[in-house]
């Protein structure tokens, strides 16, 4: 299993922004052009847990790593590889 979303049509590798940005909206992949899509239902459940985790979690961070933004900081650099490899991307 590779890691991170590809292409069910012809497992070529999706692009990182693809996997971050514009939910729901169809693009071509690169190799076979087959429309694919990031569903939105998906970035909705990661964004809400993201979301939750920061906001019971932004007063007990500790003030020597920077507060509430600190692990704001936290929170995207490790969710962005994170999401990018449970990414899953569908044919349209």
């Amino acid at each position: 299993m590779a890691l991170g979303p590809t292409c069910p049509n012809c497992a070529a590798r999706v692009p990182f922004l693809r996997t971050q940005f514009n939910f729901g909206r169809t693009f071509a992949c690169r190799r076979c052009d087959q429309a694919l899509v990031v569903p939105r239902f998906q970035a909705f459940v990661i964004g809400m847990g993201l979301t939750l985790i920061f906001l019971f979690g932004r007063h007990d961070f500790p003030p020597e790593w920077g507060g509430g933004l600190g692990l704001l900081v936290l929170i995207v650099a490790v969710s962005l590889p994170v999401s990018w490899a449970l990414t899953a991307v569908k044919r349209v």
